[in-house]
């Protein structure tokens, strides 16, 4: 009996030490080509889940060697300046990588988010508290300047300018606000030590308001001083705040479905009054463009020639919003460049960057790409800022150019 509990238990140790338990049978190669039929080296072609994840890159020929548990499984094929795609049952065969219209050129590398983008100059915030000044052209980038900022500004949290004053939440710190008048020499003008997990905020005169991105409220209206005094003058329950913004007495916050958006006139900070409420349940979330709230939809149609439908709500007069019409778009934007170029997750690839340019009848068309652009620390999309032509990217600079 001791006997074969020893040697049924010897049996399940050398089981559960297998690197992979899933029976995958032989490898087999897909070809990547172009268009116009060419090898495509170095596309990703990617899949799997758990032990069965894979990532291989084409070869020179563009061939890629898959594991055997990919055979008949979904994946996708995707490189830097070619459009993702999608493949619902993969197996040995030719696949074509559609170039994008446009390039993303490489530049160099630029970390953080940035501050200020400007012609031939970019001041980023990094998400550890690190401020960086940066000089570019078209050929390369140099650091030209940076500092640690204070030793309790990390986990950077949501970053606006007014003028030449920075303004930062963190973690766990409070708000830092810092004169940039002198970009190569930041200077402390005050901090304000609010505790808690901050996120999206807004200021007006002597106040700021803060929304909390992960429960239910509250959003608070705190009055701020240099001495550092911040008393909080009211608060609004029940309500998640993933980003706000300010117009004139307003405060336009989007939270879930039932709050794209809501508005608080704060002219009397001590009651803030409900102005509008959206409910919009076909939508996800939003971001705003000057004086638009732009709404997000939950799917998208049409197949292999897909269609997100994005809603515009115009609140040049908060109270009363108008609906602005709408716009069609082939990947995820999260925000525009310029009324005519935006930038996004491409829809067949979320950690692929797209940049899209509107075409003629408003659909905004996928021109560049970056893949593996995941990279900016803040939970966000990658994208680091847009100067059009000029995008960071991953922690890097990018300039959108013709073929």
């Amino acid at each position: 009996m001791k006997r074969i509990v020893f040697v049924s238990l010897i049996g399940f140790i050398v089981g559960c030490s297998d690197e992979s338990p899933i029976d995958s049978g032989p490898p087999f190669q897909i070809t990547v080509v172009s268009q116009g039929g060419q090898p495509v080296e170095d596309a990703m072609v990617e899949g799997g889940i758990d032990w069965d994840a894979y990532q291989v890159q084409t070869d020179i020929a563009g061939v890629a060697t898959l594991p055997g548990s990919a055979r008949d499984k979904g994946a996708t094929i995707y490189k830097t300046n070619s459009l993702p795609t999608s493949i619902s049952r993969i197996e040995p065969a030719q696949y074509i990588l559609q170039e994008t219209l446009k390039q993303l050129n490489f530049i160099g590398n630029v970390v953080g988010k940035a501050v200020r983008f400007a012609p031939n100059e970019i001041i980023t915030l990094d998400y550890g508290g690190a401020y960086h000044l940066y000089s570019y052209d078209d050929q390369s980038v140099s650091e030209t300047f940076t500092v640690q900022l204070h030793d309790s500004a990390v986990a950077i949290k949501e970053i606006q300018l007014f003028g030449d004053t920075l303004w930062f939440t963190t973690h766990d710190s409070g708000i830092f606000v810092f004169s940039i008048q002198d970009p190569s020499s930041p200077l402390l003008l005050f901090r304000v030590p609010i505790s808690g997990y901050l996120g999206p905020f807004a200021v007006k005169d002597s106040l700021v308001i803060l929304g909390d991105p992960s429960n239910p409220g509250p959003l608070r209206v705190v009055s701020y001083c240099y001495s550092g005094e911040c008393p909080e003058i009211s608060r609004v329950e029940n309500y998640f705040v993933r980003k706000m913004t300010r117009i004139g007495n307003a405060i336009v916050v989007l939270g879930n479905s039932e709050s794209l958006p809501t508005v608080f006139d704060i002219s009397n900070p001590s009651s803030p009054r409900l102005l509008y409420n959206g409910l919009e349940w076909e939508y996800k979330t939003g971001f705003f463009f000057n004086q638009q709230t732009i709404l997000t939809p939950w799917y998208g149609s049409g197949g292999t020639n897909v269609r997100l439908v994005y809603k515009v709500l115009n609140f040049s007069d908060p109270a009363n919003p108008t609906t602005g019409g709408s716009f069609a778009a082939d990947s995820w934007i999260t925000g525009l460049a310029t009324d005519d170029y935006a930038y996004g997750n491409h829809y067949n690839h979320w950690a692929t960057i797209s940049v899209l340019n509107r075409d003629l009848t408003s659909f905004f068309v996928t021109v560049g790409t970056v893949s593996g652009g995941i990279i900016d620390g803040y939970g966000g999309d990658g994208v680091g800022g847009a100067f059009h032509p000029y995008y960071v990217i991953g922690n890097r600079l990018w300039k959108l150019i013709d073929r």
